[in-house]
């Protein structure tokens, strides 16, 4: 079924960022803001690691605006390339028990360029069901 597409062909492209010092109260406004369920954790130059609304909330108990970004962010950020085929990133992710998967630049190996979440390869399945 989904055996023809890319990961390119799912993907959002873009990301968004918080740096390792945000409070994590302001890092729960951002994901509510924008209707996201991660972040990256980033200085500017390196990817630290992430942040998921499952990460969040095994914290709820806590106080958020004590917390810091990299107090409780996931440091394994596991990606692939846009040119890895979606059957591979579906594998990589149920391998991995996670819902996110960071896509990185073919140019420079650096960069992220885009995330690929289990909801957008939900969505294309209900698409090609109809």
């Amino acid at each position: 079924m989904i055996s023809k597409y890319m990961v390119r062909d799912v993907m959002k492209s873009g990301i968004h960022e918080v740096s390792l010092n945000d409070k994590i109260s302001d890092v729960v406004k951002k994901m509510a803001e924008y209707n996201i369920s991660s972040v990256v954790v980033s200085d500017n130059q390196v990817f630290w690691g992430i942040i998921t609304d499952t990460t969040i909330l095994k914290h709820y108990h806590e106080n958020l605006n004590n917390l810091k970004a990299e107090d409780i962010m996931t440091s394994k950020l596991i990606t692939i390339s846009p040119e890895a085929p979606l059957e591979k990133a579906v594998e990589v992710m149920t391998n991995n028990n996670i819902h996110h998967l960071y896509v990185l630049s073919e140019l420079n190996e650096d960069k992220i360029v885009g995330v690929l979440s289990s909801k957008d390869v939900i969505k294309l399945m209900a698409k090609l069901m109809d």
